[in-house]
C-alpha cells in the first residue's frame, strides 16, 4: 500500500471520525464504500461494497456507517446493480459525496426481492473470516424463518450446497463466472423491485453501458469458470495475452479453438504476504463466453415464475 498510519494506534483511534448515535469509532462498524471517482465513461461507474470491522480509509472513497445495521447489505446489493449504477450515471456528476448518496433508492419495498439481493450480495462479499460476523447476522435475521430466502434455489443449488449458518469459506462465490452470474441476478432483482421490465433493464445495458458491453463480448470462461482471456483493462494479467510475447509462451490465440484438455499457465503472485510466489494455473477447455441480455431473459423468466405465487 502507498498509506500507512503516520502516528501510533492510539492516536489514530482518536483521530478516527465518530458515528453520532453513540460516539463510537465508525471502525467498529461495517460499511458500505464505494469509490469518490465516479467513472461516467467507463465500464461501471457506482462501485459499492462492505468493507469489515476495524478497517479505515483514505479521503479516495466514500463510506456509510449504518445505525440501522439490517439495512447495510440490501443497500450494498442495490449498489452492485445496474439500475442504480445507471441513475448514477444520469446525474453526470465526477465525485460521489453525501448528497448523491442521499438520492439513491433502498429498495425494501417487497421482502421476496429484499431477501434474494442480500443472499446474493453476501456471497459475493463473505469471503474471508473478516466477514463472519456480517453473514451470521443476516443468517439469523433474514434467511431462519424467510419464506423467500428458503425457497430460493440458490440455497439447494450445487455451487452452494455448503451454505450455513455459520460462516465458512465455501460460503462465498470464488470463480470468476459464478459471481458474475450473482451480479446478473442482482441487475434482474434490482430492476424488478423498481418496477422496470425486462426491455427497459436491457436496453439500459445496451445503450448506457458499451464498455462493459465490449468487455462481456471478448471475456472467455474455461469449464471450471475460470477467465481463460479477457480484453478488460480492469483485468491486466488475468489469462492470457492475447498473443504470445517473450515472458508468455501461449497466447489466447493459441488456444482459443481447444475443445478438450487442459492448458497451463505459470504467473508470479505478489498479491499476499510473504514476497512473490510462482503459481500455476490450469484451464480446462473448452473455452466459452458470456451474453448478459440471452442471460437477464433466463433469469428475468426464472424469478418471474419463482415470484408468481
Amino acid at each position: 500500500t502507498n498509506y500507512v498510519p503516520d502516528c501510533d494506534a492510539e492516536e489514530y483511534l482518536a483521530k478516527t471520525p465518530k458515528v453520532t448515535w453513540n460516539k463510537e469509532p465508525t471502525t467498529n462498524f461495517y460499511r458500505l464504500i464505494t469509490s469518490r471517482g465516479l467513472s461516467q465513461s467507463g465500464e461501471r461507474t457506482l462501485q459499492g461494497s462492505i468493507i469489515p470491522i476495524g478497517a479505515g480509509h483514505i479521503d479516495g472513497v466514500f463510506s456509510i456507517t449504518f445505525r440501522e445495521a439490517g439495512l447495510i447489505v440490501p443497500v450494498a446489493a442495490n449498489w452492485m446493480s445496474l439500475p442504480i449504477d445507471f441513475f448514477v450515471k444520469t446525474t453526470g456528476k465526477s465525485d460521489f459525496r453525501n448528497d448523491l448518496a442521499q438520492q439513491l433508492p433502498i429498495l425494501l419495498s417487497e421482502k421476496k426481492y429484499e431477501a434474494c439481493l442480500i443472499l446474493r450480495a453476501l456471497d459475493l462479499t463473505c469471503l474471508t473470516t473478516h466477514y463472519a460476523e456480517l453473514w451470521e447476522e443476516c443468517w439469523q435475521n433474514e434467511f431462519k424463518n424467510d419464506r423467500w430466502a428458503k425457497d430460493d434455489p440458490r440455497l439447494s443449488n450445487t455451487f452452494f450446497q455448503n451454505l450455513s449458518p455459520n460462516w465458512n469459506r465455501d460460503c462465498a462465490l470464488r470463480t470468476d463466472y459464478t459471481r458474475r452470474q450473482a451480479l446478473v441476478e442482482i441487475d434482474v432483482l434490482a430492476a424488478m423491485a423498481l418496477g422496470l421490465t425486462l426491455e427497459e433493464l436491457k436496453t439500459i445495458y445496451r445503450v448506457q453501458f458499451p464498455v462493459m458491453r465490449q468487455y462481456e463480448s471478448d471475456t472467455w470462461y474455461d469449464q471450471k469458470g475460470r477467465i481463460v482471456f479477457t480484453c478488460s483493462k480492469g483485468l491486466p494479467g488475468v489469462g492470457f495475452p492475447r498473443k504470445k510475447t517473450k515472458t508468455e509462451p501461449i497466447g489466447w490465440e493459441d488456444i482459443k479453438n481447444m475443445q478438450s484438455g487442459t492448458v497451463i499457465r505459470t504467473i508470479t503472485d505478489d498479491t499476499q504476504p510473504g514476497g512473490p510466489t510462482q503459481r500455476t494455473i490450469t484451464y480446462h477447455a473448452p473455452f466459452d463466453r458470456c451474453n448478459r441480455e440471452q442471460d437477464y431473459e433466463e433469469v428475468w423468466a426464472n424469478f418471474e415464475k419463482r415470484f408468481k405465487y
